[in-house]
């Protein structure tokens, strides 16, 4: 299992600029910043309100958009669904709109919880480039994934992921059954903005022999790629 750590870390301060997909002065954005009552919260505290907002609020989906805008942080937000890179890119507006360092972070992730039926159409159990994100707290990086929120985490029997801003929030490699569930394999990196080009490079070459009809049948959700 690829380890986070081993990452070439990102300047925090880089961590915190505006781009124009996390778009974070969005009156949407802001709007659910002021909301979420961070104010007179540590940094600590608001993080974990963050993570636990994307995670909870934003229905995870699986199939991957081919369109720039669908990345747009405030566009995730009004659709509220999204998948796992999606969510990340929301997550980088509101970390950052609430003055935390937050990173996008790129990884391949093998899923052996999937069905067969699904990975079939796919050709694959992995999930290349697999969004997550970093936050920068109390002088290191902690990775965290909000990507599976609460109907998919019971509906397959997964644990939770939990963060409580001391340490990394990353899937767990069993079900709550004790079957084996996730596994990070490589980590790509940070980054400050997402590389759509790099990303929707590798999810060609990496699916090219995918049955997406098929996929997107199975699942109820329209194929983009």
């Amino acid at each position: 299992m690829a380890d986070p750590s081993e990452i070439v870390p990102l300047a925090p301060e880089a961590c915190l600029v505006e781009t124009e997909r996390i778009d974070f002065s969005h009156p949407r954005i802001q709007a659910l910043l002021a909301r979420l009552g961070l104010a007179g919260q540590s940094p600590r505290n608001r993080a974990v309100r963050l993570f636990r907002f994307v995670r909870d609020e934003i229905r995870y989906t699986f199939m991957a958009q081919m369109d720039r805008e669908a990345y747009r942080a405030s566009a995730v937000l009004e659709a509220g669904a999204g998948f796992c890179v999606q969510k990340g890119m929301l997550l980088c507006a509101l970390g950052r709109g609430a003055g935390i360092p937050t990173a996008l972070v790129l990884s391949d992730l093998e899923d052996a919880s999937l069905s067969p039926r699904i990975a079939r159409a796919l050709g694959t159990n992995v999930m290349f480039h697999h969004g997550l994100n970093a936050f920068y707290l109390d002088g290191a990086w902690r990775f965290v994934d909000a990507s599976l929120s609460p109907d998919v985490v019971q509906r397959k029997g997964y644990r939770p992921v939990v963060f409580d801003g001391t340490a990394d929030a990353l899937q767990a490699g069993t079900t709550l059954a004790g079957k084996p569930h996730a596994r990070y394999l490589k980590f790509h990196g940070m980054y400050v903005d997402l590389p759509y080009e790099q990303m929707i490079a590798a999810f060609i070459e990496a699916y090219r022999n995918a049955d997406l009809a098929a996929l997107g049948e199975i699942l109820g959700e329209r194929p983009t790629l």
